[in-house]
């Protein structure tokens, strides 16, 4: 497994090396401002833009290897207005994907450097100007969901359920709309070992959960049920 390459090394290593993929190591700019759901701005949220090599199909937030050009190439934090002007090196969009990360660690995007809030992504479709304006942007909290899966001895049957739920990471690509990012687990009878699924979500969404009960009998009850999630924690408990 790579170490991660300290910050001061990554930022000579993206200044100094030789790579088409940058045009002409020119710079370009993304402003935007962060807010929670009541408006209010938040400061010190970490921004960075990342680039990914098309060519070779790897991923996002992947640091620098000598194999391809993977890597941050902006770093920046809003100010207490919760507003961030992030200088970017210009990636050849032809070759490249390039993504604006809010509050996504430096390394791969993928958790919370504020883990009150979640992340959200913006991939660039296109780089009109030098200065992209992003969309204001309202970082969601983070919340817990709990479901309890409960054996009633008075009911005999198996189970098959579902829970589609909100991920910490919303996706949007820009300027042409939103990716809708949620993750489903799907499981028959009780998970083990506790019988509580804990899921990473959050607030101000919903929950769906879908099951299927099929009696002893050969009855089959089958059924939706919507989880608001507007705590931290959310709690749900199925009998079957």
């Amino acid at each position: 497994m790579c170490k991660k390459i300290p910050f001061i090394l990554l930022v000579l290593y993206v200044s100094l090396i030789s790579c088409d993929s940058i045009e002409n190591n020119s710079r370009i700019a993304f402003e935007l401002k962060v807010t929670d759901e009541e408006n209010q701005p938040l400061s010190d949220i970490d921004v960075n833009a990342s680039l990914r090599d098309t060519s070779t199909g790897v991923a996002f937030f992947i640091f620098p290897s000598f194999e391809g050009f993977e890597a941050l190439i902006g770093v920046g934090s809003t100010d207490t207005q919760g507003e961030v002007s992030l200088i970017s090196l210009n990636p050849e969009l032809s070759l490249n994907e390039i993504a604006v990360v809010i509050n996504g660690d430096e390394q791969f995007g993928e958790s919370s450097v504020n883990q009150e809030y979640g992340i959200v992504i913006y991939q660039l479709d296109s780089i009109a100007s030098r200065t992209t304006i992003l969309p204001n942007t309202t970082l969601k909290r983070s919340a817990t969901l709990e479901v309890e899966i409960v054996d009633v001895p008075e009911i005999e049957g198996s189970l098959d359920y579902s829970i589609t739920y909100a991920t910490r990471i919303q996706q949007f690509r820009f300027p042409s709309g939103e990716e809708s990012i949620s993750n489903t687990i799907q499981e028959s009878g009780l998970p083990a070992p506790t019988g509580i699924i804990t899921l990473e979500t959050l607030q101000n969404t919903t929950a769906i959960f879908a099951y299927s009960l099929t009696l002893s009998s050969g009855a089959v009850e089958s059924n939706t049920i919507e989880i608001p999630i507007n705590q931290e924690t959310a709690q749900y408990a199925f009998e079957f």
